[in-house]
C-alpha cells in the first residue's frame, strides 16, 4: 500500500532503512525502550509478595490446580474471560511453579514487562520517539496498571495482547500481508479469554480500517481474519451466556458518581487534583491534535489511519462500556485496562503540541530582542525540549511518587484471619463464610501455612461452603447462605459458630443476605466477640462461653 506525502505538521512514519551498527545509533535506537524496560521490570517486583493474596487471586490459584474435569468445569462456571489466563497458570503449576504469591504473580510482571517493547515500538513509528517514550512512561507509572501487574489475574496479559494485536495489525496493513492479519485475529481472540472486554478493543481496530485505500487483497484478507476471529471467540461466547450476569452482578450501578469514579481510576489513578485537571488538558490537546493531523492528511492514507486508529482505541470501548453500564453495569477501570495506552498516546500527543506551542512562543520573545533568525530556531528547540521535559515529568514522576505507598497495600488480610481463627478454634466449633470468595482466602493460607504446622485437628467443622479442609476449591460466585432452617438444625450439634462475613461487596442484596443469616444465628447463639480485618470481620456466636482473650467484644455495628 502506497503511502503519501505527509501534510502540515504530521510526522511520517518512520522508514526502515539499512541497518546500523555504530554504537550511536544503536544506543539511540534501542536505548530508550531498554531504559523503559527495565523500569517497568523494577516497578512491577518491587515488594511483589507484600500484600497477601486477596479473593480474585486465590479464586486464580482454586481454578488453576484442579484437573481434568474439575478444570474445564470450574474455568466455565467463571465465564471464560479469563480462561487463557487459568490453563497458562495450570501449565505452570504442573511445570513446578509454586503457589506463594511471588510465584504466581510473576507471570503478570513478564506479561508487563514484554508489552512495553510492543507499545513503544508502535508508538515511536508513527509518532516519533518523543512521544513513545512519554507515553510509554505514562503507561508503566500508571498506578491501576502496576497493580495489575503486580495481581495474578489475567488484567496483564490481555493488555500485552491488546497492544499485540495493535502492533501486528499496523505492520499487516502497511505492507498487507494476509498471514499477519490472521495472526492479529488470532492475538485479538486470545485477548477475549483474558480480560473480559477485550472484544471492544478488537472492534475498535477494525472499525479504523474503513479509512483506509480499499485494495481487494486487503479486504479479502480482512474478511479471512474477521471470520477467524468470530470463530475462535464461539467459546467464550457460549461460556457468558451460560454464566450470565452473576460474576459481575456486585458492580455499582451507573450513576454520575460511579462513572467519575471509572474515569478518574482509568486515566489519573492517584493523582492530586491540580495534576488530574492537567492531565485531561493534555487529554484534550492531544484528541484536538490528532483529529487535526487526521482532518489534513490525504483521504485514505496511512497517516489518517494511524490517527483514526488511535481515537477509535480510545473512544469505542469507552463509549461502548458506558452505553452497556445502562442495562449490565461493568464501571470497573481495570476492565477497561487497554484503554490505558490510547490514552496515554494521546497525553503525549498533546504534551508535545504544548511543548512545541510553547517553544514556538518563546523562541519569537528571544528573536524579537536578538533578531536573529538562528537564535529563534534554537531557542525555539531548547524550549520545547525544556517544556516537554516538564509537563512529562507532572504526568509521569509526580503521581508515581505521591503513589509510592500503596505498594504493598492489603486489600483483604486473609493470613490474619486464617491464623486467627486457627489459634482460637477448639474441637466442637463450626465455621460459616457468607461468601465462598472468603472460604477461598481461608483454604489458600490454612495450605500454606497451617497445614505444614499440623494444625489441621484443631479446625472447626466447615457448616457453609460444607467441603472438606485441605482442599481448594473452585472458584463461585454463588452468594446463597445457609437457610433458617438449616441454621435451625446447627442448634445442639455445635457449641461455638465462627462466622466469616465477607462485606467487601456492599450491595444492598449481600448485606440484607448477610444480616438476615445473622440474625438468624442470633436466635440461639449470642454473639461474644468480633474482629476486623480489612472489612472482613470474624464474629463469634456461641452458647454460653465467654469472649477468648484477643477478641473485641461485638459493638453491634454492619
Amino acid at each position: 500500500m502506497e503511502t503519501n506525502a505527509p501534510q502540515g505538521d504530521i510526522e511520517p512514519p518512520i522508514e526502515r532503512s539499512p541497518a546500523v551498527f555504530g554504537p550511536r545509533s544503536l544506543a539511540a535506537r534501542f536505548g530508550p525502550v531498554t531504559l523503559l524496560s527495565v523500569a517497568a521490570l523494577l516497578l512491577s517486583l518491587y515488594k511483589l509478595g507484600a500484600s497477601p493474596m486477596w479473593s480474585d487471586e486465590t479464586a486464580s490459584v482454586s481454578i488453576s490446580v484442579q484437573h481434568g474435569h474439575a478444570l474445564w468445569s470450574a474455568v466455565a462456571s467463571d465465564g471464560g474471560s479469563m480462561s487463557a489466563y487459568y490453563l497458562l497458570l495450570h501449565t505452570l503449576f504442573l511445570a513446578g511453579l509454586g503457589q506463594s504469591a511471588d510465584s504466581v504473580r510473576l507471570f503478570s510482571v513478564v506479561a508487563f514487562v514484554v508489552m512495553v517493547p510492543f507499545l513503544y515500538g508502535f508508538v515511536r513509528r508513527f509518532w516519533g520517539t518523543q512521544v513513545a517514550v512519554v507515553a510509554t512512561g505514562l503507561v508503566i507509572t500508571n498506578r491501576m496498571v502496576l497493580s495489575k501487574a503486580q495481581e495474578a489475574r489475567g488484567y496483564a496479559l490481555g493488555l500485552l495482547l491488546v497492544v499485540v494485536a495493535a502492533w501486528l495489525l499496523c505492520q499487516a496493513v502497511e505492507r498487507v500481508s494476509r498471514p499477519r492479519l490472521v495472526g492479529w485475529a488470532v492475538v485479538s481472540a486470545l485477548a477475549c479469554y483474558c480480560l473480559l472486554l477485550s472484544p471492544l478493543f478488537a472492534v475498535a481496530q477494525f472499525a479504523s480500517l474503513p479509512t483506509l485505500r480499499r485494495k481487494a487483497r486487503l479486504v479479502r484478507s480482512t474478511a479471512i481474519a474477521v471470520v477467524v476471529a468470530a470463530v475462535l471467540i464461539v467459546p467464550l461466547a457460549l461460556m457468558a451466556l451460560h454464566r450470565g450476569t452473576a460474576q459481575i452482578d456486585w458492580i455499582a450501578p451507573i450513576s454520575w458518581g460511579a462513572a467519575k469514579g471509572f474515569l478518574y481510576g482509568l486515566v489519573v489513578p492517584r493523582f492530586s487534583t491540580w495534576l488530574r485537571w492537567l492531565m485531561l488538558l493534555v487529554i484534550v490537546a492531544g484528541i484536538i491534535q490528532t483529529a487535526g493531523e487526521a482532518v489534513r492528511s490525504d483521504a485514505g492514507s496511512l497517516e489518517r489511519w494511524h490517527r483514526v486508529l488511535l481515537l477509535c482505541w480510545a473512544a469505542i470501548p469507552l463509549l461502548a462500556l458506558m452505553a452497556i453500564s445502562f442495562s449490565v453495569s461493568l464501571l470497573q477501570s481495570d476492565y477497561l485496562i487497554a484503554a490505558v495506552p490510547a490514552f496515554a498516546v494521546l497525553a503525549a500527543v498533546g504534551i508535545q503540541a504544548i511543548a512545541r506551542r510553547a517553544g514556538a512562543g518563546a523562541a519569537r520573545g528571544v528573536g524579537s530582542i536578538r533578531a536573529a533568525e538562528g537564535s529563534r530556531q534554537t531557542n525555539g528547540a531548547a524550549s520545547t525540549v525544556v517544556v516537554l521535559a516538564v509537563v512529562a515529568a507532572l504526568v509521569v514522576v509526580y503521581p508515581l511518587v505521591n503513589s509510592w505507598g500503596r505498594y504493598g497495600a492489603v486489600i483483604e488480610n486473609g493470613p490474619g484471619e486464617t491464623s486467627f481463627i486457627v489459634g482460637l478454634a477448639r474441637p466442637g466449633d463450626a465455621i460459616i463464610f457468607d461468601q465462598p470468595a472468603q472460604r477461598m482466602i481461608f483454604d489458600y493460607y490454612l495450605l500454606a501455612d497451617h497445614d505444614r504446622a499440623g494444625t489441621l485437628a484443631r479446625l472447626p467443622s466447615p457448616v457453609w461452603p460444607a467441603a472438606k479442609w485441605g482442599t481448594q476449591l473452585p472458584y463461585a460466585a454463588n452468594h446463597k447462605l445457609p437457610t433458617p432452617t438449616a441454621i435451625a438444625a446447627l442448634d445442639g450439634r455445635f457449641s461455638r459458630i465462627w462466622v466469616v462475613d465477607g462485606g467487601w461487596a456492599a450491595l444492598p442484596r449481600y448485606l440484607v443476605q448477610s444480616r438476615a443469616m445473622l440474625a438468624d444465628l442470633h436466635r440461639d447463639y449470642r454473639v461474644v466477640g468480633e474482629e476486623d480485618f480489612q472489612g472482613v470481620k470474624v464474629l463469634l456466636f456461641s452458647k454460653s462461653a465467654p469472649r477468648p482473650p484477643g477478641m473485641h467484644a461485638w459493638t453491634g455495628e454492619g
